[in-house]
């Protein structure tokens, strides 16, 4: 288990990994994200367009669960709507679970869970518009190691990588 506190809209929240082998008694499950792999080793990064030419930072594909959905459910239907790309092999990494008082996000709550998933993409299609927000998300390519360099979740980060990279290498061995 991995514990760090960081700072959203100004707020402390604490962050506790846990690596997870099932979902039991993780709820609610309010996100799912996917470290996904191309068949070479290569991690799909995602950003938003903001205005003027800015962009998000650099995250993973994933996001909101809907109402009545499984998480990989969500996973799928997220990367299909971001990312344009289908995938395969899924694999749960663990949970992230947040504590985060006073959220202003009163659907989610103060206290709840991110889902985090491998996953090999099968095949990617031409990009279209993200249906929630009305723009084209950037698709970055990275090579494992460099991981961290793009997507700043600390030593939280740094054990996705590790555990997902593990999974990758199962897969091509």
């Amino acid at each position: 288990m991995i514990e760090s506190t960081t700072y959203y809209n100004g707020h402390p929240v604490k962050l506790v990994w846990h690596p997870l082998n099932n979902l039991e008694g993780m709820a609610p499950i309010v996100q799912v994200y996917g470290l996904c792999f191309t068949q070479d080793g290569q991690v799909l990064i995602i950003r938003n367009p903001l205005k003027a030419g800015t962009f998000t930072p650099w995250y993973l594909p994933g996001g909101t669960t809907e109402k009545g959905e499984k998480p990989e459910e969500t996973l799928n239907r997220e990367i299909r709507e971001e990312a344009d790309i289908e995938i395969t092999n899924l694999k749960l990494l663990g949970a992230q679970e947040v504590f985060y008082p006073n959220n202003p996000n009163k659907e989610k709550g103060d206290h709840y869970y991110q889902v985090r998933y491998f996953a090999l993409i099968s095949k990617t299609n031409p990009q279209t518009i993200d249906p929630h927000d009305g723009g084209i998300v950037e698709l970055k390519y990275i090579d494992p190691k460099d991981f961290t360099k793009y997507v700043e979740w600390g030593e939280i980060g740094q054990e996705l990588i590790n555990l997902a990279t593990k999974e990758f290498k199962k897969l091509v061995l």
